[in-house]
């Protein structure tokens, strides 16, 4: 019986499975206000769009599409790489965020990852707000 109770609760935690939020970087983001949200083409959720809404809900001008198409005052470049799955709907498991400055793309001054593993799935709003607000300081007008 107390071994029964032992795997229903393993099973419990495992089905469950707990979100994790992690940042690394040292930079103060809130400190330039344009913000531009490298679109994706595989972008099926609309996660580029959700984080711009999130970053101008915070204060930031951003706006999201091809890199073709950033403003030339745009101060930070966000890429995401967005990792879906499907059990009769399609749902976020896995979100990493970088941000980089417009002067050289390939250096990375911030990221972000959002893993949310299991059976209940949390909505891909949900992650996203947690990870911008997490990631990017209010920002106010100068």
């Amino acid at each position: 019986m107390k071994a029964l109770a032992w795997l229903l609760l393993g099973f419990v935690a495992l089905a469950t499975g707990c979100g994790t939020l992690t940042t690394a970087g040292r930079v103060d983001l809130g400190k330039h206000r344009r913000v531009w949200v490298e679109q994706r083409l595989n972008d099926n959720l609309g996660v580029g769009r959700k984080l711009a809404g999130e970053l101008q809900a915070l204060g930031y001008t951003a706006d999201v599409g091809p890199l073709t198409m950033m403003p030339e005052n745009t101060e930070w470049i966000v890429t995401y790489d967005a990792r879906e799955e499907w059990d009769f709907r399609a749902y976020l498991i896995e979100l990493n965020v970088s941000v980089r400055p417009t002067r050289d793309y390939n250096l990375i001054v911030s990221t972000a990852r959002y893993f949310h593993p299991g059976v209940t799935k949390k909505s891909s709003d949900a992650m996203i707000h947690e990870l911008v607000v997490k990631l990017f300081p209010p920002c106010h007008a100068k």
